[in-house]
């Protein structure tokens, strides 16, 4: 039997995001650098591995693309989204790991967010103004168990797609 999805097709994008800083704080399971600038955030706690891939699932998953973002430690960038070494993103993303995400900032003004960790460690993710299209989407983030995403683009704000 397959698992229970819930389906809330009354909750907003914003809603959902709401939802998503309440469940602060949050620990990183795995931080990984994807294609070409992407990053992707396993947080909070284990569920059941992907039938498909195999891969471990958890209870959120945030893939941040198609924008500008750098990682700050105490106040120096560590690594930002055109780092062409990919070793070296592996080795600090990797650093993240383990950590715990506690505060999430919002900036509606400039559609900048501020993702604060321990350890020192704070993501910032902003619009890319060079050639950035403003449908694109910053972020998208995975609840376990739903069937719709949370993504944000500055002109669309936060939205739920299937």
């Amino acid at each position: 039997m397959s698992e229970l999805v819930h389906l809330r097709p009354g909750e907003t994008g914003e809603e959902r995001f709401s939802a998503f800083r309440e469940a602060l704080p949050l620990k990183v399971a795995r931080a990984r650098r994807g294609f070409g600038g992407f990053i992707t955030l396993d947080l909070g706690q284990p569920r059941a591995n992907d039938p498909v891939t195999g891969e471990p699932q958890w209870e959120w998953h945030l893939w941040v693309y198609s924008c500008d973002w750098d990682l700050y430690l105490d106040g120096a960038r560590l690594l930002w989204r055109r780092e062409s070494d990919n070793a070296r993103a592996g080795h600090i993303l990797d650093k993240l790991a383990g950590e715990t995400l506690t505060h999430v900032e919002y900036a509606a003004a400039d559609d900048c967010f501020q993702l604060t960790f321990t350890g020192g460690f704070k993501l910032h993710i902003d619009p890319d103004f060079y050639g950035f299209d403003g449908e694109a989407d910053l972020f998208m983030l995975f609840k376990h168990g739903e069937r719709d995403v949370l993504s944000y683009s500055p002109r669309r704000r936060f939205y739920k797609a299937a």
